[in-house]
C-alpha cells in the first residue's frame, strides 16, 4: 500500500533523528582513543578500596581536583610553574609563561572535549585553562626532577616535596582518571624544547624490567601514533609499536576448541618450557617448537610486580577496556595479564614462574596469585591470548604419544631416578660377586 504524504511527513523527522544519533555515535567512536575515560565500573573490584583509582598526593585534571586531601599539591603546582618559567622572565614575550598560558587558553575547547561526562561543564573557561596550565607545568617539573641530580634543574623546596611523596606521585600520574590531554604537554614543550617526556617514560619503563643489566630502552614513537595522555604513552612503551587493525585470529589446522587451563606446572608436564624474554615488551609472546619438534616453549616478557607496578598494570588494562574496538590493536596488556593468570592456579605455579625468571618483585607468591586472579575476572579476551591458546591446543594435538610419556617421566622423575639408582647398585653388586667367583676359579 502506498504511503500517504501526511504519513511520510510524520516519519521523515524520525529518520533524521536516528541519522543524527548515528552520526553522534560515529563521532564518539572516532574520538574514543583521544578521550580521558573514567575507570570502568567492572574493574572497581581490583582497586584495593580506590588505591589504584583515586590519587593520593596530586590531582591531574578535573576528575579528582576538589578532593580535600589533594589541596596541598595545588600550591606546589603554582610553585612548579613559577620555577619552570623563572628563567624565561627576561626572554622574549612570545616565550614567556603568559604566552604559554594564552596558547593553552586558545585550545581550551579541544581540551574540554577530551573529558567524558559532565565533570567539566561547571568549570569556567579561565579556571579550566589555568588547571590545564598548572597541571602540565607540574608534570614537566616532576620530569625534570626525575632526570636531575640534587641541586640541579629543580629548586630545593620542590625537590624536598617530590622526594617525600615520590612513590605516591609516580602512582598518581599514571592513573586513568588522573590525566590531562597530550595537547597540553605538547603545547608547553613547544615553549620548552629541552624537556623530554620520552626520556621520562623510558625511565619509568625501567621499573618493569626484571633484569638488572638491562640498559634503558629509548622510546621510539611511530609517526602514526599520537598519545592521548601519559598513561597511553607508558602503555605504548610497554607494548611496542603494534600495527593498527591486525588480522583476525586464524586457528591452526585441526584446532576446533581451546584449552580451559594450562598452568605453569601443567605446561611443564607436557614438555613446554617457560622462557623469559630479554626485554619487557609485552607484545612479544608466543609458542615455539623445538627441533625436531619434540617439545617446545612459551616465551613472554618477565614482570616485576609490586604495589606501584600493579597499579600501572591495572590502569593500562582499564585504558584498554575503555578504548577497545575488537580489532586486536589495543588488547596487548590484557592478553599478557590473562596469559600470566592462566599460568597461575596455585602458589606452586607462581614459585615455578619465579624459578623461570618470569615473575619478580615485592609481592609474595600468595599476593601475586590473588592479584592476577582478581584482575582477570572481568577482562575481555584479546586476540593475542586467543592465539596462544590455539597454539597450545595445536601443540597437544601434534604429540598424542609423546605428551603422556613426558608427563609420566615429569611426575615420576624421582621414583625413576631411585629405581635406576637401585638398579645401578644391584648391577654393581652383581659385578662384584661375579668378579669374586671368577677369582676363586
Amino acid at each position: 500500500m502506498a504511503m500517504g504524504a501526511a504519513e511520510a511527513a510524520e516519519i521523515r523527522p524520525v529518520e533524521e533523528e536516528l541519522k543524527t544519533a548515528a552520526k553522534k555515535v560515529e563521532a564518539n567512536f572516532s574520538e574514543n582513543k583521544r578521550k580521558i575515560h573514567r575507570f570502568p565500573a567492572n574493574l572497581h573490584g581490583v582497586t584495593k578500596e580506590g588505591r589504584y583509582l583515586v590519587p593520593s598526593a596530586v590531582a591531574i585534571g578535573p576528575y579528582h581536583h576538589d578532593l580535600p586531601h589533594l589541596q596541598e599539591a595545588e600550591e606546589v603546582k603554582q610553585a612548579s610553574a613559577y620555577y619552570l618559567w623563572r628563567d624565561s622572565a627576561h626572554e622574549e614575550a612570545d616565550q614567556s609563561a603568559d604566552a604559554a598560558y594564552q596558547k593553552i587558553l586558545s585550545v581550551t575547547g579541544n581540551l574540554r572535549r577530551c573529558y567524558v561526562g559532565d565533570t567539566v561543564e561547571g568549570i569556567p573557561e579561565l579556571d579550566f585553562a589555568a588547571m590545564m596550565f598548572l597541571d602540565g607545568c607540574f608534570l614537566l617539573q616532576f620530569m625534570l626532577f626525575i632526570r636531575s641530580k640534587p641541586g640541579e634543574l629543580v629548586a630545593p623546596s620542590l625537590q624536598g616535596w617530590f622526594n617525600s611523596k615520590l612513590a605516591n606521585i609516580l602512582r598518581d600520574i599514571f592513573l586513568l582518571e588522573n590525566q590531562i590531554p597530550w595537547l597540553v604537554l605538547q603545547t608547553l614543550m613547544a615553549f620548552k624544547p629541552m624537556l623530554d617526556v620520552e626520556d621520562f617514560i623510558s625511565r619509568a619503563g625501567l621499573g618493569f624490567e626484571a633484569r638488572l643489566d638491562i640498559v634503558k630502552r629509548p622510546l621510539v614513537v611511530s609517526n602514526s601514533y599520537t598519545p592521548a595522555h601519559l598513561l597511553g604513552l607508558l602503555r605504548y612503551y610497554q607494548c611496542g609499536s603494534i600495527p593498527i587493525g591486525r588480522r583476525a585470529l586464524d586457528l591452526p589446522e585441526g584446532v576446533t576448541s581451546l584449552p580451559q587451563s594450562s598452568s605453569a606446572i601443567e605446561l611443564a608436564e607436557i614438555g613446554i618450557q617457560l622462557v623469559a624474554n630479554d626485554t619487557s615488551q609485552l607484545k612479544d609472546m608466543g609458542i615455539f617448537e623445538g627441533a625436531p619438534r619434540l617439545f617446545g616453549g612459551l616465551f613472554l616478557a618477565p614482570l616485576v610486580i609490586d604495589d606501584l607496578k600493579a597499579c600501572w598494570l591495572v590502569n593500562m588494562v582499564a585504558l584498554e577496556a575503555s578504548i577497545t574496538t575488537g580489532l586486536g590493536d589495543e588488547d596487548t596488556v590484557s592478553s599478557y595479564v590473562l596469559l600470566l593468570a592462566m599460568l597461575m592456579n596455585r602458589e606452586d605455579d607462581v614459585h615455578e614462574l619465579r624459578a623461570k625468571g618470569l615473575v619478580r618483585g615485592g609481592f609474595s607468591d600468595k599476593e601475586t596469585l590473588e592479584f592476577f586472579k582478581n584482575l582477570v575476572k572481568q577482562l575481555f579476551v584479546g586476540l593475542d591470548y586467543f592465539r596462544i591458546l590455539a597454539e597450545l591446543e595445536s601443540y597437544r594435538r601434534k604429540r598424542p604419544l609423546l605428551i603422556p610419556i613426558h608427563k609420566f617421566v615429569y611426575n615420576n622423575v624421582r621414583a625413576i631416578i631411585t629405581v635406576f639408582s637401585i638398579i645401578g647398585v644391584l648391577v654393581g653388586i652383581f659385578k662384584t660377586l661375579l668378579s669374586i667367583k671368577q677369582h676363586q676359579q
